[in-house]
């Protein structure tokens, strides 16, 4: 796995989960999460796999409307089901079968719907905005990350023409610990609460 793939799997399964909670209050807004979810998987497969800059530009593009043109909510909603059906394919490329990834990645949509339908101080408009610039954040990240590595690639081959790159790759120990201060850090959010 390249660092390219983990900066998108990352994207796509944080994006998923912030729109999802963004988009739990209307019916319009679920449609098109299910809508961009739908499309995605019908169209992205791990023989076709996610581009990491549309991924990131789309997820830019979901922020940028969710923060300063909150009446366009349904365009952001159709960018985080697109985002979710991105990470099903991912997810596929992984090793899940095909059957299931989607309804892994389908269900980072559910979950947090039914947390903010039946919890209602679950994600307050303070914390979804604050996700929502986080996610263009890392979209933005995304989006360029594969140009900066082929540069980088470029530049570390014309430097030394006869030594043999190394793919940059990112050690299993960093997903598990981002993955791992992720969910302590809701648990926590999630007790705190109660």
């Amino acid at each position: 796995m390249t660092l390219t793939f983990q900066a998108l799997w990352l994207l796509c399964g944080l994006g998923a989960v912030v729109c999802a909670a963004a988009s739990a209050r209307r019916a319009r807004d679920l449609a098109g999460l299910a809508t961009g979810f739908a499309a995605a998987v019908a169209v992205v497969s791990p023989g076709r796999p996610p581009d990491a800059a549309t991924a990131g530009t789309l997820a830019v593009l979901a922020a940028a409307i969710a923060l300063f043109r909150p009446r366009w909510a349904i365009l952001s909603a159709l960018a985080g089901g697109a985002l979710a059906g991105m990470l099903s394919a991912l997810l596929e490329v992984q090793g899940l079968p095909p059957l299931v990834s989607p309804v892994a990645a389908g269900l980072l949509l559910v979950v947090p719907v039914w947390l903010s339908r039946t919890r209602p101080h679950f994600a307050p408009e303070r914390v979804r905005e604050e996700a929502w610039l986080g996610i263009g954040m890392l979209g933005l990240v995304v989006a360029v990350l594969p140009g900066v590595l082929d540069g980088w690639h470029a530049a570390a081959n014309l430097a030394a023409p006869t030594e043999r790159t190394i793919s940059m790759m990112v050690p299993a120990w960093t997903l598990t610990l981002l993955l791992t201060s992720t969910m302590l850090g809701a648990l926590y959010s999630l007790w705190s609460r109660r």
